[in-house]
């Protein structure tokens, strides 16, 4: 992967836009980014990173790539060309932001975007880089969503965002994270970078398998236990012989199983088939004996049968004179009811015409006071008709009075509701007065409140740079704290280092006096292990005639080994406590440089005022929010009270003229009345008369209809019954009532006839019944007949006794029989279903623990492990090809290969220090080495990821800050080492603020803060 042009539009410290042409500086192989700590150096990697991945370097939000000095209606733009292995594509991406709203006051979000291109050919770059826009000639778009432009890019350049970060960008103070990582959080670098975690996967998903197969065997050894306990209780199987087949079940003897309980299900079954053999011959005994007690029951039923239909014989005899006069009363009362039936109607009938008359005569007294013509009528041919007439004149009369009634009743209260809409209208006539003053007052208060809200809004604008203030002051606040508390640890590392030194010197002598003590003592200690007739090692002679003796201040070699050793430890220790004050000073420089000469209280005055500021514009910017709500309130309630107005005037408008028009049709309607009522008082009091009128007659013409209607109807049925008394041979209309019966006597005759005749019916059916006719009904014949049945029944009772007690038996031992069956085909399943789960089991756990690390063979490393230990020594041995040259050849990375966790040994690194052959661990590197030493780390881990990926070949690449810790001679090495990388291809860019790399690196990008805490970029090439 190569980049050629960078473009950044409100990004960061950069307000403007920025123009960085990075094949351009590329051109020899390395360039150099300086500037000032906090300058914005980072940023512009940041950019590069945000414009690939949609994220920054760091963990931090990409929200912060957006600049504060950006204006607010501007979008902050990331604009990156850059070329892989499968063409050059151009990438542009903005951040989202609040921006004011188009319509109103107040903001709205602005999502982020991102569109990629691919660039036909490399002979449109130069079109495609000066338009700044964006979407130009050149160019074929291939995706717009953010989420495409991700799959997309990650597809080119065949790297994910963190392995773009460990091989392509090492950002600052970042990649020396790798190489202090403990076991754990570097193996889940290797495995994020390698991509291994299916490795991890596989560990997890058989370690799972193997849990489940432990589990599977457990739920199967079970089955087969709650498959035998059914078994035994199901064939009653007793204790010693049930414990037996347990036992053969726990040490899985599966076959001596299979045997045992074959043969208790045999014996069972040959229980079964002898029970039921009994109990069919019991059943067949009983079955002859229930048949003869039948037989005994139906002869003496037949005899009692026989009995009873003699018994009602006799009685429907004795009962037969009865019978034939309860018959003849039912016939004569068949022949009168029909006539005084008749008779009853006939003397209703001339009761109602007398009743009518006297109605009529009733009626014409009532009403021959107030209305003698209407009596005078009935005395008339046609009375009833002239009745009608006059009835219907004086209701059509009542009729057309009827509306002028009703006006004439709402007179009053139409008056009274008059005179309320007068006051009515009055009163809102001077409420839309009051009104016009409102609204005419309401624009000067509108001006008040847009002068307040423009104040507001000036100063509220000032949030962004107070806020970007307040962060600064804080920061060097928070540096001078830890400048006071670094100081106090360099302080207290020197006096390590001093007392280390100090030590260390004291016992280096003590070692060298010791050594000398032997070296003097050295003769006593040969002579010490001189033997009889066995040559001297210093003279060659067997003779030994007067060896040295030792004497008093005499050292042993054991003495003179732990003094070395005590000497090596202090010297270590020493290493370490120089290591370590190094550090501190190097910490305390940076943090010095940072602060600057800023004291204690100027930084406490600078954060006191940001925050004043920040508070005063916070403030500010709520009271234009408030303010452009009141605003809108007035706005709203102006145009409201305007439409009141507009809408008021009209009503009062309409409500004048209504009125006027109500008081014309009052005056109208009240002289009609006048007109319509004549001499009477009222207008209601000349339509009663009329009602009355109509009334009186109505009722004399219905009281003549209903006398004329009755007395015909009694004339009819005088003929009637008189016809119905000489057809039905009564002579008089009394034998007519002395032969007709009453109602309950009727009945009651009817049903004594009804039951006589089912009586016989039942006495002839019974007789007709098979051998009713021939049966001997004597008592001799029915007492002989009781004793049979007692008989028949007692040795029922015997037999069915005996053939429960054996249907019993046999139905206890059929489904002890089946039960034992269905529990021998459960127990079968159970014993195939442990033969089958225990050998499936045995190969899952074998390789399970295989990969785990848990298997006795080999050397107990997970797969996963081992997999990232291959990769670990790949890294290793690239970075100590480089490492070589940046050290000298005095340090050397190597994998620690020590047993300090059975499941993750070996991915711990060590150092092996060629000047004193002793390992070390990185912790005691000093700040120095640490850079070159993670440098070589880093760029070994970027060639081997790299290969990784596909043989992904990366032209480009930043290195960020560190340098300042290197020594000059160093320095130099490592930067010929970098200038080498950049003459195989590559190119290589430098993030430092080190003055020393400005004379040895021409290609130069300056950062710089102005006074206004805004960057610019310059270039140098």
């Amino acid at each position: 992967m190569k980049l050629h042009h960078l473009r950044l539009i409100g990004i960061g410290p950069f307000a403007g836009t920025v123009e960085i042409d990075l094949a351009a500086l590329g051109a020899s192989g390395m360039f150099l980014l300086e500037g000032p700590t906090g300058s914005g150096k980072s940023t512009i990697l940041d950019a590069i990173v945000y414009a690939l991945y949609g994220q920054v370097a760091g963990d931090t939000s990409p929200a912060r790539i957006r600049s504060h000095f950006a204006p607010p209606q501007q979008a902050s733009v990331v604009d990156l060309v850059f070329e892989t292995g499968s063409g050059i594509y151009r990438v542009r991406r903005s951040p989202e932001y609040q921006r004011p709203k188009l319509r109103g006051s107040g903001t709205t979000k602005e999502q982020a975007k991102a569109v990629l291109w691919r660039i036909s050919s490399p002979q449109a770059l130069p079109e495609v880089i000066a338009d700044v826009a964006g979407g130009g000639g050149g160019v074929d778009v291939v995706a717009t969503r953010i989420d495409e432009v991700a799959r997309e890019i990650e597809r080119a350049i065949g790297l994910t965002r963190e392995q773009f970060t460990q091989t392509v960008l090492l950002p600052q103070n970042e990649f020396a994270r790798f190489l202090r990582a403990d076991t754990k959080d570097r193996q889940q670098v290797l495995q994020r970078l390698f991509g291994t975690e299916i490795y991890a996967a596989v560990e997890k998903e058989l370690e799972e398998q193997r849990r489940q197969a432990k589990r599977d065997v457990d739920a199967a050894r079970q089955t087969l236990a709650t498959a035998l306990a059914r078994f035994t209780e199901a064939a009653a199987v007793e204790d010693e012989p049930a414990a037996q087949l347990a036992d053969h079940a726990d040490a899985l003897r599966l076959d001596t199983l299979a045997e045992g309980a074959d043969g208790i299900l045999t014996a069972a079954t040959a229980q079964e088939a002898e029970a039921v053999t009994a109990a069919q011959t019991a059943r067949a005994a009983e079955k002859t004996a229930r048949e003869a007690a039948d037989a005994a029951r139906a002869a003496r039923t037949r005899i009692q049968r026989r009995r009873d239909l003699d018994e009602l014989a006799a009685r429907l005899e004795r009962e037969a004179p009865a019978a034939v006069a309860a018959t003849a009363a039912l016939q004569a009362d068949e022949t009168a009811r029909p006539v005084v039936d008749l008779l009853r109607r006939r003397d209703r009938a001339a009761t109602q015409a007398t009743r009518a008359a006297e109605a009529l005569t009733d009626a014409m007294t009532a009403a021959r006071a107030a209305h003698p013509h209407l009596v005078g009528l009935l005395e008339q041919p046609e009375a009833a008709a002239q009745l009608a007439t006059a009835a219907e004149e004086a209701t059509a009369a009542a009729g057309a009075l009827a509306e002028l009634a009703e006006l004439e009743t709402a007179l009053p209260a139409r008056e009274q509701k008059l005179t309320a809409r007068r006051e009515a209208l009055a009163t809102a006539q001077q409420a839309l007065a009051d009104l016009t003053d409102q609204l005419a007052a309401r624009p000067a208060q509108r001006t008040d409140l847009l002068a307040q809200q423009e104040q507001a809004r000036e100063q509220a604008g000032q949030l962004p740079s107070a806020q970007h203030a307040l962060q600064e002051a804080q920061q060097t606040q928070q540096n001078l704290s830890a400048l006071a508390a670094q100081e106090t640890a360099t302080a207290t590392a020197r006096d390590t280092a001093a007392a280390t030194l100090e030590t260390a010197r004291e016992l280096a002598e003590t070692e060298a006096d010791l050594r000398r003590r032997r070296f003097a003592g050295i003769a006593a200690e040969l002579a010490g292990g001189l033997e009889p007739q066995q040559p001297c090692p210093v003279c060659g002679g067997t003779e030994h005639p007067s060896p040295a003796e030792p004497g008093p201040d005499a050292v042993s070699p054991e003495q003179v080994e732990a003094a070395e050793q005590q000497r090596r430890r202090a010297e270590t220790a020493q290493a370490a406590a120089q290591q370590d004050l190094a550090l501190a000073e190097q910490k305390t420089a940076d943090l010095r440089e940072r602060t600057a000469s800023i004291t204690a209280e100027d930084a406490a005055a600078a954060v006191t005022a940001a925050q004043q500021q920040v508070t005063a514009a916070t403030t500010a910017r709520q009271r234009t929010a408030e303010l452009e709500q009141q605003l809108t309130a007035h706005d709203e309630e102006t145009a409201r009270l305007s439409a009141t107005r507009e809408r008021d005037a009209l009503a009062v408008e309409r409500e004048d003229t209504a009125i006027t028009a109500t008081q014309d049709a009052l005056t109208a309607d009240r002289a009609r009345i006048t007109e319509a009522r004549g001499e009477d008082a009222t207008i209601t009091a000349r339509r009663t008369a009329h009602t009355a009128t109509a009334r009186t007659a109505t009722v004399l013409r219905e009281a003549l209809r209903e006398r004329e209607d009755a007395m015909e109807r009694a004339a009819e049925l005088e003929q009637e019954t008189a016809a119905a008394l000489a057809t039905s041979g009564l002579v008089t209309a009394e034998a007519a009532r002395a032969a007709a019966l009453a109602d309950t006597e009727r009945t009651r005759l009817r049903q004594q006839t009804q039951a006589r005749a089912v009586d016989e019916q039942r006495l002839a059916d019974g007789l007709a019944e098979d051998g009713i006719a021939d049966t001997d009904a004597s008592d001799t014949a029915a007492e002989q007949a009781e004793h049979a049945v007692h008989a028949a029944a007692a040795a029922l009772e015997q037999a069915s006794a005996r053939a429960r007690e054996a249907g019993a038996v046999s139905a206890r031992r059929t489904a002890r029989a089946e039960r034992t069956r269905a529990a021998r085909t459960l127990l079968t399943e159970a014993t195939a279903q442990v033969r089958r789960v225990s050998e499936e089991a045995g190969v899952i756990v074998r390789v399970a623990d295989l990969a785990t690390g848990r298997s006795a063979d080999g050397d107990r490393v997970q797969l996963s492990t081992y997999v990232l230990m291959w990769r670990l020594d790949a890294v290793i041995d690239a970075a100590n090809e480089r490492l070589a040259l940046f050290s000298g050849s005095e340090l050397e990375l190597m994998r620690d290969t020590g047993a300090r966790g059975a499941r993750r040994t070996g991915l711990d690194l060590l150092i092996l220090d060629r000047r004193t052959d002793c390992t070390r661990v990185p912790e005691t590197l000093s700040g120095g080495e640490t850079f070159f030493v993670s440098l070589a780390l880093a760029l070994g881990l970027a060639d081997i990821v790299m290969g990784e990926a596909g043989g992904v070949q990366m032209e480009t690449l930043f290195i960020d800050e560190g340098f300042g810790s290197l020594d000059p001679e160093t320095l130099e090495t490592v930067v010929r080492e970098i200038g080498r990388l950049a003459q195989s291809g590559r190119t290589i860019g430098v993030v430092s603020h080190v003055g020393d790399m400005k004379s040895q690196i021409a290609e130069q990008i300056h950062v710089r803060r102005g006074e206004d805490d805004r960057s610019t970029v310059t270039i140098t090439a």
